[in-house]
């Protein structure tokens, strides 16, 4: 038991790695804690940076921590998995400590971890390796085992190669990935994040096969529960289940049909979040979905969005109850010299002859380094 202000944080036995706390609501947005082992808080409405591979590019570790003070970053499953590897990083103790931050002592394996340095006390979210399902679809075969995914590297890749033999043609790898449910939470366990995320059957949002859209809304709710069962660490990593079920808001729909089936499950699941969305579907679509699954999902529970970052998206989002989001769109616009405003929509892009003699700041409300 701990004290948080006012509140007092406490990991039960049905929730033995996560304590919520609402502080305040308005209409059905909410400002809200949520608390992790090691002493780790995430205050939401939260972003998640993306660490693909276990590090935000163009940052340093020390800079997420000190700089920025980001409580939550998000890593990759699949990529970590396939380079350097799970085992690796578990026999390193854990992927906090491989990226220079805090070690989950709970987690890791390195039982002569001696760090009391608090500003290092990020937490960690792994994605499953579902999104893959829909961003390498052409290297993924999917069946009620798992997916089976071509590797995107190459057996000798490094950070010389473009991809091409000696002939230019493209080289195309031998390896081949296995991803069951039950692979997915065992590299979880071995990266040690603070929040890891059940594999889901994942259909892009603008995919017309009404039965692929079946299929995969009631596999994912199967392959939940294996994720289930192959989680060998409860007490110390919180899995979330992941809502599926396409665009289909109606009454008995499959996004309910998803929802009631996690209703039946709640008493195993800390948190949710929200996927299949963020793909091309209408704007309108999108915030229905969003709707629908706030006002089924518990309000004792974290909500998460998945793969959303536009700043209009992350304003009517949170109006609508969510409380976490990651998406690459803020990392990837700005490493290519775009700044995003306090506007929201505008943005600039710095590298353009319009700008090569201004020599105003971006922003000087900012306390940014670049401003």
């Amino acid at each position: 038991m701990l004290l948080s202000g006012k509140r007092v944080v406490v990991f039960s036995k049905v929730s033995p790695a996560l304590c919520f706390h609402v502080h305040a609501v308005d209409g059905y947005a909410r400002a809200c804690t949520v608390h992790l082992p090691e002493n780790r808080r995430i205050p939401t409405p939260m972003f998640m940076p993306v660490g693909t591979k276990g590090t935000i590019k163009s940052l340093t570790p020390m800079e997420i921590y000190e700089e920025i003070q980001c409580p939550i970053i998000l890593a990759n499953t699949y990529h970590l998995a396939l380079q350097p590897g799970t085992e690796l990083i578990r026999d390193q103790g854990g992927l906090h400590k491989f990226m220079g931050l805090k070690p989950n002592t709970t987690t890791t394996t390195n039982n002569n971890i001696n760090d009391d340095n608090s500003k290092r006390n990020t937490a960690i979210l792994t994605d499953s390796g579902g999104f893959q399902m829909v961003s390498l679809l052409k290297l993924a075969e999917i069946t009620e085992e798992g997916v089976t995914f071509d590797s995107p590297y190459d057996d000798d890749d490094d950070d010389d190669d473009d991809g091409n033999d000696d002939d230019g043609n493209e080289k195309k790898s031998n390896k081949r990935m296995l991803l069951r449910p039950e692979d997915s939470i065992v590299h979880q366990n071995n990266i040690g994040a603070d929040i890891i995320m059940a594999l889901d059957d994942v259909v892009s949002s603008v995919t017309v096969d009404d039965d692929r859209y079946r299929l995969a809304t009631h596999r994912t709710l199967r392959w939940l529960d294996r994720c289930f069962q192959a989680h060998a660490k409860p007490d110390t990593q919180n899995l979330f289940a992941i809502v599926q079920g396409g665009l289909d808001t109606k009454l008995g729909g499959l996004r309910e049909q998803c929802l009631a089936g996690f209703r039946l499950r709640d008493g195993h699941i800390p948190g949710y979040a929200i996927g299949g969305l963020a793909g091309g579907e209408s704007k309108d679509d999108f915030w229905k979905v969003v709707h629908q699954c706030c006002q089924a999902l518990p309000d004792d529970k974290p909500r998460y969005l998945m793969g959303v970052g536009y700043p209009l998206d992350l304003v009517i989002c949170t109006a609508l109850g969510v409380d976490m989001y990651y998406c690459v769109y803020p990392m990837r616009t700005v490493r290519f010299s775009v700044a995003l405003t306090e506007n929201g929509g505008n943005f600039l892009r710095l590298k353009a002859h319009t700008y090569l003699t201004d020599y105003r700041i971006i922003n000087d409300h900012f306390p940014c380094q670049a401003c």
